[in-house]
């Protein structure tokens, strides 16, 4: 399809523009839940560019496998950027850019609206400054991860989607935070009445599912600090678990007398039939089919 959903803004008169109307998307996540959080992978002929701005925090990848080069206006005027294959750059929300891209390119593209940054780090997150050098390799691997999950759409769930975006939050801030501003730093698991609360929650909701957000209020954390909490209480991430508990569960429906595997996995979460399959196989080395037959 050709356009965006990012939401850019003209940067003098702020109203909405399709400043990448011409381009082609290949992958967007628009259309699934992902509440402040957009993916996008395209491609796009020569763009310029003048004091365009994004309503959203925003992050490009260059995913060409050759260098980009193109003119970033910096400091009042123009400046020679490259950026390598799986390179970055990165615009606080609000702030305006104007570039020169002489030829055809191909992006990934996060955008992150401020709520969502927020909620997704604990405190309230350093000044934030564009960036043309970030030295975050991992965000190729983390952006890419997105990409994926959109494309097949989301079968990993909110709580897969809220892990990696907070752990994309956590490294603009890192590596953006204006100099001299204190990084957030959240240590120690849940205390044991919050752990049980929480772990209550997640059976609860094992076939429908329970985002990284309403976990985190229910232990009165950030997400940022609820993940790390999680993992250190627990031993691995909350969508690992939540995808452990659902196997689980599973496993014990297909013992029971007439179970039919469409309708195990769906009860349980899965997106569809073949997913589940392959996440059982992974999880217990058998098909769920065996599993059935046994009994």
């Amino acid at each position: 399809m050709t356009g965006s959903a990012v939401p850019f803004l003209d940067g003098r008169s702020r109203e909405r523009v399709d400043a990448l109307g011409e381009a082609e998307t290949l992958v967007s996540s628009a259309g699934l839940a992902w509440p402040g959080l957009l993916v996008e992978l395209g491609r796009n002929g020569a763009w310029e560019v003048d004091d365009l701005t994004v309503a959203d925090h925003y992050l490009a990848l260059n995913v060409n496998d050759a260098p980009l080069t193109f003119e970033a206006r910096v400091d009042g005027r123009f400046r020679t950027v490259a950026l390598e294959p799986g390179g970055a750059w990165f615009c606080p929300a609000g702030e305006s850019f104007s570039h020169r891209v002489p030829g055809p390119s191909r992006y990934a593209l996060v955008t992150l609206s401020d709520a969502r940054l927020r909620s997704l780090l604990p405190g309230t997150p350093p000044e934030l400054a564009r960036s043309y050098a970030l030295d975050a390799p991992q965000l190729h691997h983390l952006v890419q991860s997105l990409v994926v999950e959109a494309d097949r759409r989301n079968p990993g769930g909110v709580l897969f989607v809220d892990a990696v975006a907070a752990a994309v939050a956590q490294t603009i801030v890192t590596t953006t935070r204006v100099e001299n501003a204190p990084a957030p730093v959240a240590r120690g698991g849940l205390a044991g009445h919050v752990r049980t609360r929480v772990l209550d929650l997640i059976e609860a909701r094992l076939g429908s599912g329970v985002s990284a957000d309403e976990l985190a209020r229910e232990a009165g954390l950030s997400v940022a600090h609820f993940a790390r909490a999680f993992r250190t209480s627990v031993g691995m991430p909350p969508h690992q678990y939540l995808m452990q508990r659902r196997l689980e569960a599973a496993r014990r429906a297909l013992e029971l007398p007439g179970a039919v595997l469409s309708e195990v996995a769906f009860r349980h979460g899965f997106a569809d039939q073949a997913h589940f399959g392959r996440a059982f196989r992974k999880a217990f080395g058998v098909t769920p089919g065996s599993v059935r037959a046994r009994r």
